[in-house]
């Protein structure tokens, strides 16, 4: 029982630090071999103190992802399903995001990773922007108005 109190506190100072969602909760509590029958209770607890909210989590992470990381709308899609949050969820945080920045985004991305690529057969090169660009979560069409920008193709147009 001892043992239970201590991982409740440590479970408790791990929320405190940031926002967490359940599914990092659990696999906290069993990298902490927890008991499996103490985890809906501890999470229980931890939602009842507001410690827990995976709305807030939600919200959280799209706003840090989208403004910070600079990740598009799939990508952080991707990544709260990867959290196992709610497609309910999901959607309801992103739309509490004005992606319209995301097109500054997108071009600011294309313009830093074109110049860094270095190779000389210029289709090469585009193709590396492009899976770069769409491995960051960014539209296809938005992607292909990107690079016929960076590049001054008029090729794909």
């Amino acid at each position: 029982m001892e043992n239970y109190t201590l991982f409740k506190a440590k479970i408790k100072a791990y929320c405190d630090k940031a926002e967490r969602c359940h599914h990092d909760v659990r696999n906290k509590l069993f990298l902490w071999k927890v008991p499996a029958e103490r985890h809906g209770e501890i999470i229980a607890d931890l939602i009842t103190q507001n410690l827990l909210n995976e709305e807030r989590y939600a919200l959280a992470f799209v706003h840090d992802h989208h403004a910070f990381r600079r990740w598009g709308k799939e990508k952080i899609r991707q990544g709260l399903k990867k959290k196992q949050v709610s497609s309910f969820l999901i959607e309801f945080a992103l739309k509490s995001v004005q992606f319209e920045s995301e097109e500054e985004n997108l071009r600011t991305c294309a313009e830093k990773k074109w110049t860094s690529l270095k190779d000389e057969n210029q289709h090469k090169r585009r193709a590396k922007l492009i899976r770069y660009l769409y491995g960051r979560g960014f539209d296809m069409e938005a992607i292909q108005k990107a690079v016929r920008r960076v590049t001054g193709d008029a090729e794909f147009e």
